[in-house]
This record gives C-alpha cells, structure tokens and sequence, in this order.
C-alpha cells in the first residue's frame, strides 16, 4: 500500500508540472495571437482613413510623346494627411516618375488636391483607353500607416 501512494504523489507531482508548462505556453501564443490581432485592427483603421481620388478628367489625359510625360490632379478625399512624395503611379502598366507640379502644399491634409507630372519612357496610343493606378499612403499614423490605391480608365489624348 505504502508503494502505491508514493507512486500516486509522483504522479500527481508529474502531472501539476506539465499542466503549468503548458498553460505558460497556451499564455503566451494567446498574448501572440492578441497582439497579432491589435496590429491587424490598427492597420484597418488606417487604411479606412486613407483615400485619395483623380480629379482631372478621365477621358481627357494629355500625354506628350516628345516629353513622355503628362499631368493628373489627385484630391485627399480620407480623413488623415498623405505623403505627397510616397505617392506611386502606373499608367498602362508601367511605373511613372512622379513629381509635384504647381503650387506645392507642403502637406497634403484631407480636401486638398495636388498636381503631379507623371513621366515614363513608355509608347501611349492616342485615342486609347488604359489603366492608370494610383497608390497613396498616409504621412504618420500611428500605430499604423494607412495605404489606399484606385484604378481609372483614362483615355490618353
């Protein structure tokens, strides 16, 4: 009888230690999971907060083949300040130099529109429907930056 209760405690002993390893261990992979799903929610947040729209005339985009280059107007239509120099353009599939034009806002805050010359050593048909894409991100949001991107058929002129 005296064996069986020693086995019985080394048991019990046994079985304590695993079940607080792998409660420590189930503690941190849900702090892991937790933070995981903090950062997701923040990145949402931002990117909701982030938009931009073209506000130059879609069906009228003026592309000069002896400067490769053209102009869009781009509006903040989000809620939170863009990067006006972390704005990306593709025009018919091909990435564009982009710099600012015009009067140059130094921050480009919600309901503010900023020109950009766009330029890329590509061959535009005239007359032709492409796809331009425009990609923007927020200037500092933190804990997250926000990005939003849109499409546009425009017809080049």
């Amino acid at each position: 009888m005296a064996d069986g209760g020693a086995s019985d405690m080394i048991m019990l002993v046994t079985s304590l230690i695993v079940a607080g390893v792998v409660s420590a261990v189930l503690i941190q992979a849900w702090g892991g999971v937790s933070s995981a799903l903090d950062d997701s929610t923040n990145q949402i947040e931002a990117n909701s907060k982030t938009e931009a729209t073209l506000i130059s005339d879609p069906m009228n985009i003026d592309w000069n083949p002896t400067t490769n280059q053209t102009m869009i107007t781009v509006q903040n239509t989000g809620e939170t300040t863009l990067n006006i120099t972390g704005t990306t353009v593709r025009l018919n599939g091909s990435f564009m130099n982009v710099t600012q034009r015009g009067v140059i806002p130094s921050v480009w805050i919600p309901g503010s529109v900023v020109n950009f010359t766009l330029q890329g050593n590509i061959l535009l048909p005239t007359n032709e429907e492409v796809f331009l894409n425009v990609i923007v991100q927020s200037d500092r949001y933190i804990p997250a930056r926000g990005v939003n991107s849109f499409t546009e058929v425009v017809r080049i002129v």
